[in-house]
């Protein structure tokens, strides 16, 4: 498909704040958290005359529009012109209004059959060929001190290093295949996975359990790695999903920011569910969890007050409640309270 510039250029000008919104990124006083890393003081800025551009001062990410939901979507230029024609009443081509067509964004989870950027197959061979190493083990369960039941059942490994994992999904994988699926890169010639090691492995899966997505939760001491990272071509999704499965309506239901919190949650028997970050809402997992009774232990910080009012919003306006539970004074978080009850 080819886009007339003069289309393109509109879409180009689109006030990236508003598209922000649109994609259920929280903006205040034209900044936002960054969704491409763990972000707690907000290191992405909208500007220019009408806002049109964006820039992460972490990331060094910039652009405008299309590329905004290009970042946020994961999903090619075409895509990402589809969406925004979609949202802003700006049709991409030029056929008569009966025959317009708008290309929908790049879906998240695939079929065998089908080529996608994020690859499934790839996602979950990582998962079945990694373990719980060492360093995972003394941060999760000797640290944290969280069940190592619950850490089975959620299939979270950890990785020391790239050299034994890329081996292994070389024997399974072409290199091609390997790069464009986002998991790996080529550095002087040498294969490498994409995130920082050493680092945990978080898998998401649908309510089908089937693989969505995956985060890595470093765990080395490198300056400037970051400390999660969101690797190859995932949407935003909730972690944890196939908990839904286990409970019956009106039964409680615990959702977190971030996963670390979720842990101490399921660890201290409770059914719960997570949100990446504050400011970005998978609303099309969030929408399945209107039916039951939700609470929420916002962490004690700005991002925990903005994460709970963005979720409150959102099931208002689908007629559902969430309740705002509240920490003893002094301790930060519930992963905080959780390990604190440990001692």
């Amino acid at each position: 498909m080819t886009i007339p510039r003069e289309v393109i250029e509109r879409l180009s000008n689109l006030s990236c704040e508003e598209v922000a919104q649109r994609l259920g990124i929280n903006v205040q006083r034209h900044k936002a958290l960054c969704f491409m890393h763990d972000d707690h003081d907000p290191s992405m800025a909208f500007f220019s005359s009408n806002r049109s551009r964006w820039k992460c001062f972490v990331c060094d990410k910039s652009g405008n529009a299309i590329s905004l939901v290009q970042e946020y979507h994961h999903c090619t230029f075409i895509d990402a012109c589809a969406w925004l024609g979609q949202n802003f009443g700006i049709y991409i081509d030029q056929q008569p209004k009966s025959k317009r067509m708008v290309v929908p964004v790049r879906k998240t989870h695939i079929e065998d059959d089908e080529k996608r950027l994020f690859s499934s197959k790839i996602a979950q061979t990582i998962i079945d060929k990694s373990v719980l190493t060492a360093s995972g083990k003394q941060f999760l369960i000797n640290e944290r001190m969280y069940n190592p039941d619950v850490i089975n059942r959620l299939r979270i490994v950890s990785i020391e290093k790239s050299d034994n994992i890329i081996k292994q999904l070389q024997e399974k994988f072409d290199d091609e295949e390997l790069l464009e699926s986002g998991f790996c890169k080529r550095t002087n010639g040498k294969m490498y996975l994409s995130f920082f090691t050493p680092c945990l492995i978080y898998p998401y899966y649908d309510e089908r359990n089937s693989i969505v997505g995956i985060q890595s939760r470093y765990l080395g001491e490198k300056d400037g790695a970051p400390r999660f990272q969101f690797v190859s071509g995932q949407k935003t999704r909730v972690f944890n999903l196939p908990m839904i499965n286990t409970m019956q309506e009106k039964d409680d239901l615990f959702i977190s920011e971030g996963v670390t919190d979720c842990l101490a949650l399921l660890s201290s028997g409770k059914n719960a569910v997570a949100i990446p970050s504050a400011t970005i809402l998978p609303q099309d997992d969030l929408y399945k969890l209107r039916y039951f009774r939700l609470h929420m232990y916002p962490d004690q910080d700005e991002a925990g007050k903005k994460a709970y009012e963005a979720l409150r919003e959102f099931f208002t306006n689908h007629y559902a409640v969430i309740k705002k539970e509240v920490l003893p004074v002094g301790v930060k978080d519930y992963s905080d309270y959780y390990k604190q009850s440990q001692v």
